[in-house]
């Protein structure tokens, strides 16, 4: 089969989308060259920009005849990458078309928004950009057939990361979405919560954003200033699930792995109730 935009036509599930492509480029490397694959489906420009007013944009015409992709030059590379396949996703999802003409402009929140079930049109659409984005870069099937080991473990995280040329923070979700375990995601930075992600199969977490975990939780006295991943501890549910989640619950494990500049990522592992 032949890369071509025709081929994806009628195509308007991001996930669905991006697993076309690669249906259609089954040979793509797990590092691939996203410029180069943008070139072939009508991309016919990638620019750096010194901006601030957005981490990346998209200029095209009504009829989305072709696109040019501007970046914010101080992005780190692994997060170009993934913000040029989330205006890929805008210039290729069929409804994604903008209020006024002429194109989509990105911040960096929204290349982190995850709820594509709001009635928000501006939050869902990016949000379905960047399930795209992760699909492209991260398919479900190759994260899957490139572990090491079944249990869950944020050391994979960072190998896998490396591997697709990606972030960690994305390469955590998608390990989280392609894993056969139920597993959750919390980012702390300096030791506070600054958000956290879960699929619909994981119990509801009951965090303030913004505020320390419980002094229960092994991110509790970590210093965060050396990199690397502890091992995945047993921790009471209380410490990050709510009173009614916790029943679901037989056990729950932890694992944290610190990152530069304060940041640091706790893997969850639920064992859920028969």
């Amino acid at each position: 089969m032949t890369l071509d935009r025709i081929e994806l036509d009628g195509v308007g599930s991001p996930a669905r989308l991006a697993a076309r492509i690669h249906e259609l480029a089954p040979d793509l490397p797990l590092d691939f060259d996203i410029k180069a694959l943008c070139r072939r489906l009508d991309i016919h420009d990638i620019r750096e920009t010194d901006t601030s007013a957005y981490e990346a944009a998209i200029v095209m015409d009504e009829y989305k005849a072709d696109g040019m992709i501007l970046l914010a030059r101080s992005s780190t590379a692994k997060r170009k990458r993934f913000s040029i396949g989330h205006e890929l996703g805008h210039f290729l999802l069929p409804t994604h078309l903008p209020k006024s003409g002429g194109g989509f402009a990105c911040s960096h929140g929204d290349l982190n928004n995850a709820d594509a079930s709001t009635k928000n049109r501006h939050v869902r659409i990016e949000a379905e950009a960047n399930r795209f984005a992760a699909h492209l870069l991260m398919p479900p099937r190759k994260i899957r057939e490139n572990l090491t080991t079944s249990q869950p473990d944020l050391n994979e995280v960072r190998r896998l990361a490396s591997e697709f040329f990606v972030s960690k923070e994305a390469m955590a979700r998608s390990y989280v979405d392609a894993h056969r375990e139920t597993l959750a995601l919390v980012f702390l930075h300096h030791g506070r919560i600054k958000r956290f992600y879960k699929p619909d199969d994981f119990p509801f977490i009951d965090v303030a954003i913004g505020q320390e975990p419980s002094a229960d939780s092994i991110a509790i006295g970590n210093d965060f200033t050396t990199a690397g991943a502890s091992e995945m501890t047993d921790c009471d549910p209380g410490v990050w699930l709510g009173e009614w989640s916790r029943r679901e619950v037989e056990a729950l494990s932890e694992q944290v792995l610190v990152q530069r500049e304060g940041h640091a990522i706790v893997l969850l592992h639920a064992e859920l109730a028969e």
